[in-house]
């Protein structure tokens, strides 16, 4: 948002939920006199201390950002290459992700809501398919590119949200509910619900804490499971399917869709990011399978054909397996 725009929604302070109001080329509070200054153009909830320090922050993720937005940016460039990603959306493994966001949202359905993308990291093109958007997140270089695609960034956390109560008509988020300390998250869900529109969804794919094949291998050495799991991912909040879904209710929302990620059968790839280190060393039959996912996962081309032959195959490893042997929940909930 530029110093001289309107927000598409009102702000208001974090702390006392008063209205703010342009302080010249910042804001402030009124009631609390809190200010609230831009941070290289972007507005920030977040004080000089509790900012993300990017001097530090991973180079190799936001590479990964930057990949992603050029790749996003080339499929979108060919008709071809739209068509073919819209098929992978509907009947690949790899599609889940997007699916659950377009089966519920719908493109092009209501080009005037407001959706709020929780942690939004660089920006996803496919959110702009689906009404105005609105992205948040405490990291500076990723808000940068977001702010690109989106109507509006700001700079700021999940649990203290700068935006009045009934805001939006969509709260999202993708792989971010499990960075989310177990501290904390009680007050992100709260968060969420308050800016929520009455009768407004909540849609998100979530990490969760899988009881299938590959964790329960994990597990048994606790020190790589906290370093590989946990630590070097981010994920410090993870939960288990059972205990995402407990959450929402518990916080007032009513279940629409509850789907599983993944439960034994994983895309190309996966394998080798959770195992291709010290596990290697630990079982035979793991180092194995980390040697034929590298080899999967070596081409393009055929690992997306792969992902195209394992869906079918996925369905029915969800159908048979419990709830939570799923290390991933894709989920829709409704504020009533």
């Amino acid at each position: 948002m530029s110093p001289s725009a309107s927000p598409l929604v009102k702000l208001v302070c974090p702390a006392c939920k008063q209205e703010i109001v342009p302080d010249g080329a910042n804001w402030k509070c009124p009631s609390c006199q809190q200010p609230f200054t831009r941070n290289h153009g972007i507005l920030s909830f977040l004080t000089p201390e509790e900012r993300f320090n990017e001097s530090v922050f991973e180079e190799v993720q936001l590479a990964a950002w930057t990949h992603s937005a050029r790749l996003r940016d080339k499929i979108r460039a060919s008709k071809f290459l739209t068509f073919i990603n819209l098929v992978r959306i509907k009947f690949s493994l790899s599609g889940r992700r997007d699916r659950i966001f377009r089966d519920e949202m719908k493109p092009g359905a209501s080009p005037h809501r407001l959706i709020l993308d929780l942690g939004c990291g660089g920006g996803r093109h496919y959110f702009c398919e689906y009404g105005k958007v609105i992205g948040i997140d405490p990291v500076l270089p990723l808000l940068q590119m977001a702010g690109k695609i989106y109507d509006e960034v700001y700079q700021t956390s999940g649990f203290k949200l700068p935006f009045a109560d009934g805001s939006f008509d969509y709260v999202v988020s993708s792989d971010v509910l499990g960075h989310i300390s177990s501290n904390n998250k009680d007050q992100l869900f709260s968060e969420i619900h308050r800016v929520l529109k009455k009768g407004g969804r909540t849609v998100h794919c979530s990490e969760a804490d899988g009881d299938n094949v590959w964790f329960r291998f994990a597990r048994q050495y606790p020190e790589l499971f906290a370093v590989h799991f946990v630590d070097r991912p981010g994920h410090i909040g993870l939960e288990t399917p059972t205990q995402i879904r407990q959450r929402f209710l518990r916080h007032g929302f009513k279940e629409i869709t509850y789907r599983r990620l993944n439960s034994t059968i994983q895309e190309p790839g996966t394998l080798v990011a959770l195992f291709d280190n010290e596990y290697r060393t630990k079982s035979n039959w793991i180092s194995a399978c980390v040697a034929i996912d590298k080899v999967l996962n070596a081409n393009f081309a055929f690992r997306e054909l792969l992902n195209f032959l394992l869906e079918p195959l996925a369905k029915i490893d969800d159908w048979l397996m419990p709830l939570d042997s799923t290390s991933g929940a894709l989920v829709v909930y409704e504020k009533i």
